[in-house]
């Protein structure tokens, strides 16, 4: 039988409970981090894998953002110290699945059935116990059997070999009584060592943690931040805290502990979770309205608020004295205590060089892992390549916006196009595609795509368009968003770099197109330009060779200047030497400042940029998704308790009442007044169906299962 060197000691089970608020998005990457760090704040058993256990992502319970393989090289690679386990259940987990951990070194197997079904685990526990695994029974859904059938069940598994039998309160539906009563059951019936797994449900798996303890339990499962199925898990933090004030569990860092439930945990709640500062108050016996003044001391200081707030409640729990405020600051400064933890980078993958669709692969699984574990829209922008390319290129860089994750990628031929659409249906949230006419790339995108693409969201935009409003956003920011009589020199005359400067100089900017000084005169686009703008001949715009000496006064002058060329790169070493220093230059077209003229500008100190189209495609990409969904949510004509509503730009009757979304209504936004307008002034009929929109859409909101039923 396995032997527990510190009793009570705590079962670390975010890796593995905590899987299921992120539909089992934890990466292997994300496994080794939170592991290592699990490792070195103190704990000594961590659980890792699949919130389902072994070989469940094969069995269709939910794809994991990675191999049950992977989870266990990243936990091998980084705990040397502590055990590290994962779940298996009978019927989805293998025996192989068990072999292969085994081999990987992993410490300890929880077998998990429902109490109910027993002996299932018999089989698993021989042979677990046989590749020298430490064994814990999990008997899921404990409540399903009386406290005495629950201590037949705990004999029985230790007969077999099992070293330890948790209760599971799988709903979390037990209170501290029943917990003791199951508990105190099963000692009577075997010496088994005892463990408990608990759910929040009722606000009371803390409390029930606690009474296992109290009843003897050895191994408490807690997580950190709570995270876990359903309501969530006993909070390590808070668990830590307690146990600690009662003398158990000095080896842990509690602020680490705290540390990295917030640095790493947190953000994947959402708004949930448990605030540090909360922990230690209650730690502490701290009153939280002298937090303010004690956050200052530690600011001034440098030092860990919560070394601060720990030291002033040993002395004073009343107030918080100034003098003493002072005291305690010097002396823990001069502790030079540490504030944060050093947790090791690690990146679990091969060293072999991937393919095209190896590399989309490994980012779809990325861009989903991300997506779902931020609560955002994952997308992969498909953008139509300059030149021929043998195969789709992925890009590795990963933009996250307040809404979506987005991953991109390059191709030039409708194979190519067929061949990522397929990989991607279903994998992601949105596919931005770029349907731009070029030389290169696949004719009728956006219809290709609509025939393969169903379960994802097709978004199409024109990639030259996105282009341009990169590199004008890019230089408005530049320039702090004056741009009235500001010089800018566009250096070449791409089709793009026209449209560019008719933006600017309808920003009021004075703008210099300069053309190749090796081309031949062409006519002016300029004036064909002007035609397209309200303000016309009023724009100040200028269109000369690039090596004419009005060009060279004009760069002189510039305070940015964006280079873009149609055709091969011209500006070189002459060119720069006439910049000033500190202002910008913009290599908008990639790779179009020869490397004389990159050095020259440089010397010079002038500020070299490339073009960032990041923010202005995600832009165009959240503008095009929140299009799409409000024409499909809101957009349309209804009736709501018998009254014509409309929403989302749909023109109804004079008398229609407007609501914001047609599917999913939260508030009334006026009356149609029968002409494309909105009445916000109410006559009495007006006013009273009104009423009834508004009292249907309150009957919805506090009882959506029952949306599109009649009121009774």
């Amino acid at each position: 039988m396995a032997t527990f060197d510190v009793i009570p000691d705590i079962l670390e089970v975010t890796l593995r409970d905590g899987s299921y608020l992120i539909d089992f998005q934890f990466t292997a990457e994300d496994t080794a981090t939170i592991a290592a760090a699990l490792e070195s704040i103190g704990f000594r058993w961590i659980e890792v894998g699949h919130g389902l256990g072994l070989n469940a992502s094969q069995a269709g319970k939910g794809l994991a953002a990675a191999t049950d393989e992977e989870y266990m090289e990243a936990a091998a690679q980084a705990l040397k110290h502590a055990k590290w386990g994962m779940f298996f259940i009978p019927g989805i987990g293998r025996e192989e699945d068990i072999r292969l951990a085994a081999r990987y070194g992993m410490s300890f197997l929880r077998i998990g059935t429902n109490v109910t079904e027993a002996t299932q685990a018999e089989p698993y526990i021989a042979l677990a116990k046989e590749l020298g695994l430490i064994v814990s029974y999990n008997a899921m859904k404990s409540y399903a059997v009386s406290p005495a059938e629950f201590g037949n069940v705990v004999l029985q598994v230790n007969k077999w070999g099992a070293d330890i039998a948790c209760l599971v309160d799988s709903a979390g539906s037990m209170d501290p009584d029943s917990v003791a009563a199951y508990l105190r059951a099963a000692k009577a019936e075997s010496p088994s060592p005892l463990g408990y797994h608990g759910h929040d449900n009722l606000s009371l798996a803390m409390a029930n943690t606690l009474r296992a303890i109290e009843e003897g339990a050895v191994l408490v499962d807690s997580s950190l931040q709570g995270m876990g199925r359903s309501a969530g898990n006993t909070v390590t933090e808070v668990l830590v805290a307690i146990l600690q004030r009662r003398g158990a569990l000095a080896h842990i860092d509690l602020k680490a502990a705290m540390d990295v439930g917030q640095g790493l945990i947190q953000p994947l709640l959402g708004k949930r979770g448990i605030d540090p500062m909360a922990v230690t108050g209650g730690l502490a016996k701290f009153h939280s309205s002298f937090t303010g003044k004690v956050q200052g001391y530690a600011r001034k200081h440098d030092i860990d608020v919560r070394d601060l707030i720990v030291r002033l409640c040993q002395e004073d729990q009343v107030s918080a004295p100034d003098e003493l405020l002072e005291r305690l600051s010097h002396e823990l400064a001069a502790l030079k205590m540490p504030r944060v933890l050093s947790i090791p980078a690690f990146r679990v993958e091969t060293g072999k060089d991937k393919t095209s669709a190896e590399a989309l692969d490994i980012l779809l699984k990325e861009l989903r892992a991300r997506a779902v574990k931020a609560g955002k829209f994952s997308a992969l922008n498909v953008v139509t390549a300059e030149k021929t390319l043998a195969d789709f290129l992925v890009s590795g860089n990963i933009h996250s916006t307040q809404s979506h994750v987005v991953g991109s990628l390059s191709l030039s031929s409708r194979e190519h196009l067929t061949t990522v659409l397929l990989a991607v249906e279903g994998r992601v949230d949105v596919v931005l595609l770029d349907v731009d006419r070029k030389p290169f790339g696949p004719t009728n995108a956006a219809e290709t795509a609509g025939a393969i693409l169903k379960k994802t969201a097709l978004l199409t935009y024109l990639d030259s368009r996105v282009w341009v409003e990169a590199v004008e956003d890019q230089v408005v920011r530049l320039l702090h968003e004056v741009l009235n009589d500001s010089e800018i020199v566009i250096a070449g005359d791409h089709p793009r770099s026209c449209f560019l400067a008719l933006r600017f100089a309808e920003r009021g900017a004075r703008v210099t197109v300069l053309r190749d000084p090796g081309r031949p005169p062409a006519v002016t686009p300029i004036d064909g330009m002007r035609t397209l703008s309200l303000e016309g001949e009023e724009l100040k715009l200028s269109y000369m060779k690039g090596d004419a000496g009005c060009a060279f006064d004009a760069l002189s002058k510039a305070n940015a200047v964006v280079v873009w060329p149609d055709g091969e790169p011209w500006f070189n070493q002459r060119f720069a030497e006439r910049l000033s220093s500190k202002i910008y230059v913009l290599d908008a077209g990639i790779g179009t400042i020869l490397p004389d003229g990159i050095a020259e500008a440089q010397r010079r100190g002038c500020l070299l940029l490339r073009v960032n189209i990041w923010p202005a495609l995600t832009g165009t990409l959240s503008a095009a998704h929140d299009s799409l969904m409000k024409t499909s949510e809101a957009l349309g004509w209804e009736v709501l308790d018998g009254v014509p509503v409309v929403a989302g730009g749909a023109m109804g009757q004079s008398g229609d009442v407007i609501v914001d979304s047609v599917h999913h209504p939260t508030r009334v936004i006026g009356v149609c007044d029968g002409h494309g307008g909105v009445r916000f002034r109410f006559g009495d009929e007006d006013t009273e169906r009104v009423r009834r929109v508004q009292a249907e859409i309150n009957r919805r909101l506090v009882a959506p299962q029952f949306a599109g039923t009649s009121a009774s």
